[in-house]
């Protein structure tokens, strides 16, 4: 698959340039904004929205605390992000994964 923008070629079936890593699909994934449930500190704000954007989750820390330590608005921007951002989905219950404890396949003793 030949890249719209670089011309490029790319292996068969890639959504992403591998040069430019502009996207070859017509309608690129969106990402929600959620704020992480796991892998978080505080609020899973940082990890949210290294997760948004695909940044390394410990820049987005560092820009927060080089915020607050320059004039403090970096507080103001996480409590706003915290109330803003919604928390992101519960995984799928593992009960829904296996059968019920007690209707487990078993084998006989033959």
């Amino acid at each position: 698959m030949r890249c719209p923008y670089c011309r490029t070629e790319n292996a068969p079936g890639a959504t992403r340039c591998a040069a430019c890593t502009s996207w070859m699909v017509e309608r690129p994934p969106v990402r929600e904004w959620n704020r992480a449930r796991e892998g978080r500190w505080i609020a899973g704000v940082a990890r949210g929205l290294s997760n948004r954007f695909g940044v390394p989750c410990t820049a987005v820390r560092l820009i927060f605390l080089l915020s607050i330590l320059w004039g403090g608005w970096g507080i103001v921007v996480y409590v706003a992000l915290w109330i803003a951002m919604p928390l992101e989905p519960p995984p799928a219950p593992a009960a829904l994964e296996r059968p019920p404890a007690g209707l487990e396949r078993r084998e006989s003793p033959v």
